[in-house]
């Protein structure tokens, strides 16, 4: 559609450039004959000339509007290529309008100057000199015997009568025979034709264009008169007046000698078509100016057609350009140019093609490369995830560090193990390890450097606390494209503590049931023959009552009783690692903690009055999934601990505390004392069995309360208490946490 609109544009163009292009030949072509054009072709050829004009200036106007404002309305509404269309289109128009408008402005300056010195010197002085000579030639007395005719009573009289008498006939023939005049007549004002004529000879004939002696002319004093020169006689004209009336015309003819009557007539003649030139002054001057005029409309619509056909050869690639380059940036690579062009502009259009293309086949390459790698990251993020899950389900804690030692990443099992909050964030080792646990970790990591792998065992304090860790760390392999050396490691570690303790715990139970088992088997026959002894003593010493017998007596009695007591306490000792030994089976139930508590203090109601129980028991805490039996008696063994360690101290003071725990879906139980508190060497074994600080304690309390915590997948620690004394922490997980299982070790 917009090529057919052009090829119709541009024959619409072509028609009216060959139509100009005729009319200019037709109109410079004329020949008017030394500037004497007729008065009809003169009208016909000024109209058409005018006309041609105007036309030419509403289609050059035309034109020139339309491209104007075509770009004013394509730069109000932003469309691509609209500036540069606007410079071509305004520079093409400056190039072909100044330079026609410099020729104008010369040309008409040109014109004036020539058409100024055709009716000014010397054309001018001539007429001046031949107008003069004309004024010196005619006779005064010619005009005045005009006059003296015209006043004579008998003139108007005969005019007025429209007769003349003989007399005055008479009178008219001698002026003429005595004053050289040649012819009188007199004319009435309602004829052309004299009513009486006097000649000197009969071969004179009067005026024939009497229309020539209508009109007197004033000669400024007064009277009316004038001279008419025709042929070879000078006529001169005075108007009779009877009284204010015009009555008619007295004619007085007088003969020039036929030399000067010649020249006269050639001057006369040079002077009247001076006079008919000057007058047409106007109208050559208006038609040499539209002839300038047309001829400019003509350069004018030529220099700017061809200048906005050749800046429309320019914008139109370009806008493909520009269209093209939108096109690409909106993301549509398959766009091309179809613009037909062969010379540099079209090389430019195929070299842009050529570029699409590529770019083109480039982006499908790239998007192929981005799905093939979008793909990768979804299996890597999967893998990723799969990781983190395996990581924050793990036990053991994991730690990822950087070749320089930066904390890149640590499970929730660290976090836990270390009671360091979730959302904490680590940068480097020292924040976890110090002193020589952390030479011994830099140790495992340059030996992990060189071989890859490396395993030890560390004892870490943490909040007056000893862990037994296993740390495992391996390195991990760079890139083949990056310097040498490990990217990163990964440091793996396991909390030992509580396996420790229970593997002692069970070689203490092996040991408490050999120990049991050898030392009961003894007891009994031993205390049976103390008691024998004893009996036999009690029968027969009565016999010799001697002071030495009795005394000895009483001795032997002594021996039997030591011997019984002892052997009774042997017993108890040997029950105990025989209970510790083989534990009862727990029987978990969902239970409320701060029950459990309050039945536990109901145990010492009254029994320790010099001591102070405070208690600060949350409410609605979760329930826990316990054994409410076993762990009552863990906070029986825990009070009772608590009183032993007040008892000489000066504040005497047991506080109880209940609350959520540190971690989610755990509960936290506190039993702290003002005793003297424990030393750090012996928070360590504090519960192994038959480790006690008291000094007739067993040591197996705690070693009970560890082993009960540890069926219930609960744990306990140690702390400081402020001002002084110890603080026990105990934190059992929520019975929403886990599934009811049935913990505990067979008997």
């Amino acid at each position: 559609m917009e090529r057919k609109s052009q090829r119709i544009s541009l024959i619409v163009s072509s028609v009216l450039l060959v139509l100009l292009a005729v009319v200019t030949f037709w109109q410079t072509s004329l020949d008017f004959g030394d500037f004497r054009p007729g008065g009809a072709t003169e009208t016909i050829v000024l109209w058409g000339t005018s006309t041609l004009v105007v036309i030419g200036v509403l289609a050059l106007g035309f034109i020139v509007f339309r491209s104007l404002l075509k770009l004013y309305v394509d730069s109000r509404q932003n469309r691509l290529g609209s500036r540069i269309k606007t410079k071509l289109v305004v520079g093409a128009l400056v190039l072909s309008i100044v330079p026609v408008v410099c020729l104008v402005i010369f040309n008409f300056s040109f014109l004036n100057r020539t058409l100024d010195k055709w009716f000014t010197q010397p054309t001018r002085e001539i007429h001046d000199q031949a107008e003069a000579l004309w004024r010196e030639v005619v006779p005064d007395k010619s005009e005045a015997d005009a006059l003296r005719i015209a006043a004579m009573p008998e003139t108007a009289a005969a005019l007025v009568e429209g007769r003349v008498d003989e007399a005055f006939r008479a009178q008219l023939s001698e002026i003429v025979d005595g004053e050289r005049a040649h012819y009188i007549a007199l004319v009435p004002t309602a004829g052309r034709r004299p009513l009486a004529e006097v000649h000197a000879g009969a071969l004179f004939q009067g005026p024939v264009e009497w229309r020539r002696l209508d009109r007197p002319r004033d000669d400024g004093g007064g009277e009316n008169v004038f001279s008419v020169v025709h042929r070879e006689y000078l006529y001169s004209v005075a108007q009779v007046r009877d009284g204010s009336n015009h009555v008619g015309r007295v004619v007085v003819a007088w003969e020039f000698p036929r030399e000067f009557t010649e020249r006269l007539a050639l001057m006369r003649g040079e002077y009247e078509a001076y006079t008919a030139t000057h007058s047409a002054y106007r109208n050559f001057r208006y038609f040499y100016l539209g002839m300038l005029s047309l001829i400019a409309i003509f350069v004018l619509f030529v220099g700017t057609w061809l200048a906005l056909f050749l800046s429309k050869q320019i914008i139109v690639p370009i806008e493909a350009l520009v269209e093209a380059t939108d096109e690409l940036s909106s993301g549509h690579l398959g766009f091309r140019i179809q613009a037909q062009t062969s010379d540099e502009l079209g090389a430019l259009v195929e070299s842009f093609n050529s570029m699409t293309q590529q770019l083109e086949m480039k982006t499908r390459q790239l998007q192929l490369s981005n799905e093939d790698l979008a793909q990768a990251n979804v299996e890597l993020e999967s893998r990723r995830r799969f990781i983190d899950a395996i990581l924050e389900s793990i036990t053991p804690g994991v730690i990822s560090v950087a070749a320089d030692g930066e904390v890149l990443k640590v499970n929730s099992s660290l976090r836990r193990m270390f009671g360091l909050p979730l959302d904490a964030a680590l940068q480097r080792l020292a924040e976890l390890f110090a002193g020589d646990d952390l030479q011994d970790l830099a140790y495992m990591l340059n030996r992990a450097r060189r071989t890859g792998l490396a395993a030890s065992e560390l004892e870490v304090e943490r909040d007056g606390r000893i862990r037994h860790l296993a740390v495992t760390v391996s390195a991990l392999a760079k890139d083949e494209q990056v310097d040498e050396g490990p990217a990163s490691f990964v440091v793996v570690l396991e909390d030992t503590t509580e396996l420790l303790r229970a593997q002692k715990s069970a070689a203490w139970n092996e040991v408490a049931r050999r120990v049991a088992h050898e030392i009961k088997n003894p007891l009994t026959p031993i205390a049976l023959s103390a008691e024998r002894m004893s009996r036999l003593l009690k029968r027969y010493g009565g016999l010799d009552d001697s002071p030495e017998r009795r005394k000895l007596r009483e001795r032997f009695e002594k021996c039997t009783e030591t011997i019984v007591r002892e052997v009774e306490t042997l017993r108890t000792l040997v029950d105990e690692f025989a209970q510790f030994a083989r534990f009862p089976q727990a029987k978990p139930e969902r239970a409320d903690l701060n029950a459990v508590i309050e039945e536990a203090l109901d145990v010492f109601h009254g029994r320790l009055d010099d001591v102070v129980i405070r208690c600060d028991l949350a409410a609605g805490l979760p329930e826990v999934f316990i054994d409410p039996e076993q762990f009552k008696r863990v906070v029986v063994n825990l009070i009772d601990n608590a009183a032993e360690a007040v008892r000489g101290a000066w504040v005497k003071e047991i506080f109880i505390a209940s609350a959520p725990g540190p971690v989610p879906d755990s509960v936290e139980l506190v039993v702290a004392d003002s005793g003297m508190g424990i030393s750090a060497k012996d928070k360590e074994k504090l519960f192994l069995p038959y480790f006690s600080t008291k000094k007739r304690g067993t040591g197996l309390g705690l070693a009970i309360v560890s082993r009960i915590l540890s069926e219930h997948q609960a744990t306990i620690r140690v702390e400081e208490n402020q001002p002084s004394g110890s603080r026990f922490i105990i934190e059992v997980p929520t019975a929403a946490s886990r599934p009811a299982v049935v913990v505990g070790v067979a008997g």
